[in-house]
């Protein structure tokens, strides 16, 4: 079982239970292993002793009520089970710097963030949090200016990419991102729609896979959705893959184009294979700066920090697995994607049953189910009781969410900006108008079907008690009934699409 799965039930476990006390017993029922073993997992994988991070949240989530109520210090300090104004005092000065009183005075800022997957909660905005990364207020930088010394180059302005809810599928944003600090405006939907990314469904027959929803699986060849991004936005491009070269290679190919003025796109870096954007480098490429989107999940960021202007510092980057490619976005200008091109390509993706690929750790190889089969083999995962055992640990209940959610956002994100490339393709063609119309409304009616799941499993976050909802067999069967309504309309809407095509 992968770490992060068993830290993030560790820190969900804990977040909801900070009140009531954390008690041994029922932390080993819910995560599946002995006290003394999660201790040691957790400080391996956060550098951060088990005791001293529940004592954190205790503190944080106190400070949160210090700042937004006007209740009294010593009641918010018996809320969070001190023993003793004192002993609150002593803890609030060991994580914060300050005494409850000053913390008040102050108007110390504290606000929520992304704790793990699914879960938001109270982090300290200013002068630290409780990770002991530095706060952004009162940074004055210049976010045009390019820093240079003799080892080391920082790009300043780069957007920032993260998840959002109208931007969950990384490469495209890091994309718009990089082409927006070039000079070219270029719409997220035209490249999700572009890649491939907002008509892809796809579900590894095998097991419960998080990688069901990486834009690499789209095609059989691998390298395809950002081949074809590229071509859409009409720029060319180069690609470096870490079977290819070594580390000396990777960053050769990152200093070249920063100091041309260039961000890179990397995979990997930190986390997992998504796309990520480099922005700079220090210690003659040792040390990379940038924007990631796992940069603030403690499962992953226990060996970065941040710069003041938020980009991640990280000097561990080659020895993270999945640091698998880098991609540069050429200043060159070549013939953009054909819009019927972009039609055809969608109807492949939502026609094919399905994917192949080598495994790069053994000689099998893996099947994606896609289109209708991947709606198929996706209702039938989650139907299947035998799945959801009865009192099963919470990493596994982890695992089966997240790819229940992963699925939502292939569907719920994805046909969202088919339908917009739909209408906007309508309106340039009004020949085409009406069969876009259609397509539109059909991938609407199946986005509308991933609000109902969300309705049917008390939420859209991914937290315990929303992912104890999802195993009961009553709810799995009202989603799984959604599933395949859903996988209705996208025929129909395919159906549309093929006769637009014809039109163009």
């Amino acid at each position: 079982m992968d770490y992060y799965l068993f830290i993030w039930s560790i820190a969900t476990f804990i977040e909801e239970r900070l009140k009531e006390g954390i008690k041994h017993d029922e932390l080993e029922e819910a995560v599946g292993f002995s006290y003394r073993h999660i201790r040691e997992v957790f400080r391996k994988c956060t550098k951060v002793t088990l005791a001293h991070y529940i004592l954190s949240r205790k503190v944080i989530n106190a400070a949160f009520q210090i700042v937004h109520t006007q209740r009294s210090l010593t009641s918010i300090a018996a809320d969070y089970g001190f023993e003793s104004y004192d002993t609150f005092t002593r803890a609030f000065v060991r994580v914060t710097g300050a005494t409850p009183s000053e913390f008040r005075k102050e108007h110390i800022p504290v606000g929520r963030r992304l704790l793990v997957a699914g879960t938001f909660a109270p982090a300290i905005l200013k002068d630290g949090n409780e990770t002991g990364r530095p706060g952004f207020t009162g940074v004055e930088i210049d976010m045009k200016q390019v820093g240079r010394t003799e080892k080391s180059c920082i790009l300043f302005g780069v957007p920032k990419v993260e998840y959002t809810y109208e931007e969950m599928t990384p490469f495209p944003a890091c994309l718009r991102s990089i082409l927006n600090y070039m000079g070219q405006q270029i719409d997220y939907s035209y490249l999700m729609a572009a890649s491939g990314a907002a008509f892809r469904l796809r579900w590894n027959l095998n097991c419960w896979d998080g990688g069901n929803v990486d834009i690499q699986n789209i095609y059989e060849n691998r390298l395809e959705p950002f081949e074809r991004s590229f071509k859409a936005a009409g720029r060319n491009y180069s690609i470096l893959l870490r079977s290819n070269t070594d580390k000396e290679g990777f960053t050769k190919f990152i200093k070249s184009e920063i100091d041309s003025g260039r961000p890179v796109i990397a995979l990997g870096i930190i986390g997992p294979p998504e796309a990520c954007i480099i922005t700079g480098y220090d210690d003659d490429g040792d040390t990379l700066l940038g924007w990631n989107l796992f940069q603030d999940n403690p499962e992953f960021a226990k060996d970065v920090k941040l710069h003041e202007t938020g980009y991640f510092i990280c000097s561990s980057w080659w020895e993270n697995n999945c640091t698998c490619m880098v991609m540069s976005v050429g200043e060159e200008t070549i013939p953009s994607t054909s819009r019927k091109d972009i039609v055809l390509n969608a109807i492949d993706i939502m026609s094919r049953k399905s994917v192949s690929f080598r495994n790069e750790y053994t000689s099998e190889s893996q099947i994606y189910t896609g289109g209708q089969a991947a709606y198929d083999a996706w209702a039938k995962a989650v139907g299947n009781d035998g799945e959801f055992p009865e009192n099963a640990i919470l990493p596994i209940l982890f695992e089966r969410i997240m790819c229940q959610h992963d699925a939502q956002v292939m569907v719920g994100e994805g046909r969202s900006y088919a339908a917009v490339f739909m209408d906007r393709l309508g309106s340039d063609n009004p020949a085409a108008a009406k069969h876009c119309g259609e397509a539109a409304e059909y991938f609407r009616k199946a986005v509308q079907c991933m609000h109902k799941i969300d309705e049917a499993k008390g939420g859209y976050m991914q937290t315990e008690e929303v992912t104890r909802k999802f195993a009961q067999r009553d709810v799995r069967r009202q989603i799984t009934a959604l599933i395949l309504e859903a996988k209705q309309y996208e025929a129909k809407a395919c159906e549309c699409m093929r006769k637009l095509a014809d039109s163009l």
